[in-house]
């Protein structure tokens, strides 16, 4: 049967006559399907595949999909939606089968598209979450969640997995009640509302819920846009919570809600807030009637009249702080003026001079009159001020008005600013401004434009004033520009490419002014005459001057540049339009398209597609040709291999690949004919673009020696696109080859092969194999695999093999396998306790190196987050052994560890045996060694210090996560330990803040109801940060412990006065300043940092006005920032009638 030839000379033309082939052959009875050949053109195999897509003929449809020529395989998947649609298939189209009768056989890519297509057209909610289940260990899982069920969709995101923000929208999308679920996308919190305010116009309630929702105070910045949406839905919302709301609105929108009259009545309220801003304040002030406006700010915030009145002590130092002519632009412009000139006499600096002549423009703009009696004063006053000054008040003046509506006398005015600023000569002075308005009125007036201003100005088409003109100006202002640049165009004496750039670059700007003015090239033929012209010259002079400037103007031009297109742009883009609109263009401009053609930079890809399909036997035989002519030419072999690879069927391929096979692995670069090297290392590169895949065989000719770093690319692309059963015929081989392809082979073996076989293969190679490159490949692989695969049984069977390798004696740990071994944080929790204990026997064991303490420290860094998951006689027998001298030697990295380990018992008595086997006997040993020094430092006490940090610290870390009991018998055992073991004289502190710390888990303890609150879903060990001087809890649970401690305070409080009580009998009254320092480091200890912590528990220390001591200590204690509602603490303060109780409160 001769082959297919499609009629018809552009790409849309062949392809209808494609289209009415498939369509007249489908109704017909009588065509029979006969299998893809591979020797067949491209067009008489997609005859074959749409026509079996049309007639639903399953078997050749899913045959073709199997197909290694991704062409047929991705049409064959795109034309048959129906297979995933209709119902009657869903035994074809279910994770099961896919997996097991399709994907072994498909290249990846082919299956990966396929499964796109599925999850993209299947809407059938059960089906999709057969697959979601089927993907559901995998992070590809989430993409199936779109079109399932709402409960299925609910319960995945309530219990079972963070979704990532970009999905979460969808859903959201796709039911707003999912908003309600937001701190369950996988995203910052300070994002993920932003993220969702793309709803709040179609769902405005729910979106505001939860912007306002507390559990994340972070509130998104709404514009101008979101900010308009609840001014108008709901207003009322809006002001009622104003004090949420006002540091995010935009408040130029958010004022034109609110009624004229009522303005300076919400200004007033509202300052308690942040109206830190000039800004902020003009937003109220210029929507005020404008006699309300003069009023007051005349009375308020120029005379300060009614200032102490209105307004706030914090609002009144900010309007003290604004220079008083900054309020004249909201006054008349008169008694600006006036009050200016009195301000402007008594100002030395010119730079506070023109701040207040700004000012006045401010106020002046609105009125041409007045700003006449600006520039007036201005001439006849500050004339003489310092360009620097001038120039600014002239640009801010211009930015400001229409200086084309000036009459003539306010013209005369700024002109002679203008002079006097040096615009009408030669000078160093940046004047574009003062240029633009000097042509805008002068053309506008038909008055001639002076020639050094045209001189000065650079191109400048005017666009953005163009709107602001009426029909007769425009005309005006076009001509005058068009004709200007025109006239800088000169054809006629171009000798050299630099004068061609110049000629070009005044041409382009010619295009640009016609785009910007909404022009028609087709309107301006002398335009185009002289492109033509241009062109010429270039190709008589044989220049390689760049013309694309004049062709990417504007895209609705082009078809009036068709025929030049390739010598001003010589592109694949080029090359794409002449195809789809006159195929016969590439022939004409030979020269130029192998020019493109062996050009290294630039891909084809997308022309020799379309020359290959549709064009095999004319053009596309043209230019294989043509490639084969430059193939041996001096450059150009990277482009012309590729071309070659692109447009021709696999056998020629081979065949090509098979001629310049290298008789020696080794590259003779000395040897003189290294055009034949350059294209051998080119057909090795490029071996993986060729359709179909070319034979695994073709890539090992050349991977070997010194040719494989130029195989690669081609040796990796193929490997990773070919199919499972594919991969299972070539892997003994690559295994069986020497050691740079045997770790293609083990990548290969991580990507094709399910678990079981992978660790057969694995535990071949490893055990017959001694080479450290190949062993460390095996190990990296795997531990990468480890953190990939999400499914424990898997996990857990990798990472016995895994374990095998660690313990062979023979296998080399080299700095990379260190690194991994460190590394546990990337670990699946299933594994992470037995993984951090393989590693610390490994280092612990290494001999000693300087890198050996820094991997250690790194490892040792690990232990709070898996410390539950740690077998207990290996961190009392092993991690923490010797326990004396890990606790109290110099700069131990093992503090973090004692800490977490006696936390993390099972019950109390749980924590108290782990504490007398570990903890106590290290604790004795370090008040035996109290006092050694190390350079001035008492280490010992230091690192006690932050031994009892760390336990602070980690209690509230694993409670917050419910993962540890109140540790209240521990905590009392520590106190008793350290009472007996140190002198109270010199460690009161110490003693005296842990007995705090002690008291504050006793309380926890007798108020059950706190011990319930902790539920939180949506933070992990890893929110938490280590212990520092400032550290900071993650929101939520932040929440929760202010909110406990809120229910604490009032018995804590009383607690501590009788603590205070006792001691000062025992120690005398001045004791109640250590004291202090104990209480303080109590909320440090439990990282309470924000102030709140501190004033509830002060609110409840004033419990005995005789006992003065306690209110020196809340007053030592009082935050020097706190909130007004705490006022009435401060009047408890002041009304203790003890002098030196008010001593210390105004101190």
């Amino acid at each position: 049967m001769p082959p297919l030839t499609l009629e018809g000379d552009t790409v849309s033309i062949k392809r209808r006559h494609f289209n009415k082939l498939v369509t007249d052959t489908a109704v017909s009875e009588h065509y029979e399907l006969t299998p893809i050949n591979e020797t067949d053109s491209d067009i008489d195999n997609l005859l074959k595949i749409e026509i079996a897509c049309k007639t639903r003929n399953v078997d050749y449809v899913i045959e073709v999909m199997k197909s290694k020529d991704m062409l047929y395989a991705a049409t064959a998947i795109k034309k048959s939606t129906w297979l995933i649609t209709d119902p009657q298939y869903a035994n074809i189209i279910n994770p099961e089968y896919l997996h097991t009768q399709l994907k072994p056989y498909m290249t990846t890519k082919a299956f990966n598209k396929l499964m796109l297509h599925i999850r993209l057209n299947l809407k059938d909610e059960t089906r999709v979450e057969v697959f979601y289940e089927h993907f559901k260990d995998t992070d590809s899982a989430c993409r199936w969640l779109q079109n399932c069920s709402i409960p299925f969709i609910e319960n995945v995101i309530k219990n079972e997995r963070l979704i990532p923000v970009w999905v979460f929208k969808r859903l959201c999308k796709r039911s707003a009640d999912f908003l309600s679920y937001y701190t369950r996308a996988e995203y910052r919190w300070c994002n993920i509302k932003k993220e969702l305010l793309f709803l709040l116009k179609s769902h405005t309630e729910d979106v505001i819920n939860m912007v306002e929702d507390r559990k994340h105070d972070y509130m998104p910045e709404l514009g101008k846009k979101k900010t308009k949406i609840i001014m108008e839905k709901i207003p009322q919302k809006v002001l009622d919570n104003f004090d949420r709301y006002h540091g995010y609105l935009d408040m130029s929108v958010f004022v034109k809600y609110l009624p004229k009259n009522e303005i300076k009545t919400f200004l007033c309220k509202a300052t308690q807030y942040t109206f830190y801003s000039i800004d902020t304040w003009r937003c109220f002030l210029n929507q005020m009637d404008q006699e309300d406006r003069f009023e007051f700010v005349k009375k308020t915030l120029i005379d300060k009249i009614d200032l102490k009145i209105l307004f706030p002590k914090e609002i009144q130092n900010f309007i003290e702080g604004i220079n008083t002519y900054q309020w004249y632009e909201f006054i008349p412009f008169d008694v600006a003026l006036s009050e200016s000139k009195n301000i402007i006499r008594k100002q030395n600096l010119p730079a506070d001079r023109c701040s207040i002549l700004i000012v006045l423009i401010s106020s002046a703009r609105k009125c041409p009159g007045h700003i006449k009696s600006l520039l007036k004063y201005y001439f006849e006053k500050h004339i003489n001020e310092p360009y620097n000054y001038k120039i600014q008040f002239v640009n801010t003046l211009l930015s400001s008005v229409s200086a084309h509506k000036f009459d003539v006398e306010t013209w005369n005015y700024l002109n002679q600013l203008f002079h006097s600023m040096e615009v009408y000569i030669e000078s160093d002075n940046n004047v574009r401004q003062c240029l633009e308005a000097i042509i805008l009125y002068n053309v506008l007036h038909d008055i001639p434009v002076p020639e050094i201003v045209e001189q000065k100005l650079s191109f400048n088409t005017f666009r953005n004033i163009r709107n602001a003109l009426n029909d007769e100006q425009k005309n005006k202002l076009f001509t005058y520009i068009l004709n200007s640049t025109w006239s800088k165009i000169k054809t006629d004496n171009i000798v050299n490419e630099s004068m061609l750039d110049v000629t070009l670059n005044e041409l382009s700007n010619v295009l640009v002014l016609l785009k910007d003015w909404n022009k028609q090239l087709s309107d301006y033929s002398f335009i185009y005459e002289t492109i033509q012209k241009l062109i010429k010259i270039k190709e008589e002079n044989k220049w390689t001057t760049d013309m694309s400037c004049l062709y990417n103007v504007n895209k609705s031009w082009r078809k009036y540049m068709f025929e030049e297109s390739l010598s001003l742009s010589l592109c694949e883009e080029t090359c794409l339009n002449a195809l789809k609109y006159k195929p016969q263009l590439l022939t004409r401009h030979e020269k130029q398209v192998n020019t493109l053609r062996t050009n290294d930079t630039v891909s084809l890809r997308r022309v020799l597609a379309k020359l290959r399909v549709y064009w095999p036997y004319s053009l596309a035989r043209q230019w294989t040709e043509a490639y084969m002519q430059s193939l041996n030419g001096p450059s150009g072999q990277k482009a012309v291999i590729n071309g070659i690879f692109l447009l021709s069927p696999i056998d020629q391929v081979v065949q090509l690949a098979k001629k310049y096979v290298p008789s020696e692995t080794k590259i003779n670069w000395s040897d003189s004919n290294q055009a034949d090297i350059s294209v051998q290392k080119n057909i090795a590169k490029h071996l993986h673009v060729a359709r179909p895949l070319v034979p695994l065989d073709t890539v090992l000719w050349y991977a070997k020696g010194d040719y494989l770093q130029y195989a690669v690319p081609s040796l990796s692309a193929i490997l990773s696109n070919i199919s499972q059963v594919e991969s299972r015929e070539y892997l003994p081989r690559l295994l069986d080859a020497p050691v740079s392809l045997q770790k293609f082979g083990i990548r290969q073996a991580f990507l094709k092969f399910e678990i079981n076989d992978l660790i057969t293969i694995l535990s071949k190679i490893w055990n017959t194999t001694k080479n450290p490159s190949i062993r460390s490949t095996i190990f990296l692989c795997t531990y990468n695999k480890i953190c990939k695969i999400k499914n424990e049984f898997k996990e857990k069977c990798l990472w016995k093999l895994l374990s095998s390798f660690l313990d062979d004696t023979s296998f080399e740990k080299g700095v990379g396998v260190y690194r991994k071994l460190v590394n546990v944080n990337v670990i699946p929790i299933s594994i992470q306790g037995e993984y951090f204990m393989k590693s610390y026997n490994i280092l612990s064991s290494s001999p000693n190196s300087s890198d050996k303490d820094s991997y250690l420290e790194k490892l040792l860094k690990c232990t709070p987050t898996i410390m539950e998951n740690l077998d207990e006689d290996f961190v009392a027998n092993k991690l923490l052994s010797p326990a004396g001298t890990k606790l109290c030697s110099y700069d131990s990295q093992y503090i973090d560890s004692f800490a977490c380990y006696v936390l993390c018992g099972k019950s109390q008595e749980d924590q108290l045996v782990r504490f007398n086997k570990v903890l106590r006997p290290a604790m004795e040993e370090a008040f035996q060694c109290w006092n050694h020094n190390d350079s001035g430092s008492l280490y010992v006490k230091s690192q006690f210090k932050k031994l009892l940090n760390n336990l602070s610290w980690y209690f509230i870390v694993y409670f917050s996560l419910n993962k540890v009991p109140l540790p209240t018998k521990l905590f009392a055992e520590i106190l008793i330990t350290m009472q007996k073991g140190l002198p109270i004289i010199k460690n009161y502190v110490l003693i005296t803040n842990w007995k705090f710390v002690n008291e504050y888990i006793h309380l926890m303890e007798e108020h059950e109801t706190i011990l319930s609150a902790f539920k939180l879903r949506d933070v992990t060990i890893s929110d938490f940060p280590e212990f520092s001087e400032w550290v900071y809890m993650p929101d939520e649970p932040e929440k929760i412990w202010q909110d406990n401690h809120n229910k604490l305070s009032p018995f804590l409080g009383p607690k501590i006065v009788s603590f205070l009580k006792e001691d000062s009998e025992q120690y005398g009254p001045t004791i109640y300043n250590l004291f202090r320092s104990a209480f303080e480091n109590m909320f440090k200890m439990f990282a309470f940092i924000n102030n709140v912590y501190t004033l509830d528990t002060l609110k409840y220390m004033l419990v005995d006005e005789n006992f003065i001591y306690s209110y020196l200590l809340v007053a030592l204690c009082f935050p020097k920032y706190c909130k007004s509602e705490l006022l009435e603490l401060r009047v408890k303060l002041k009304s203790n009638s003890s002098k030196i109780a008010k001593l210390h409160y105004y101190d």
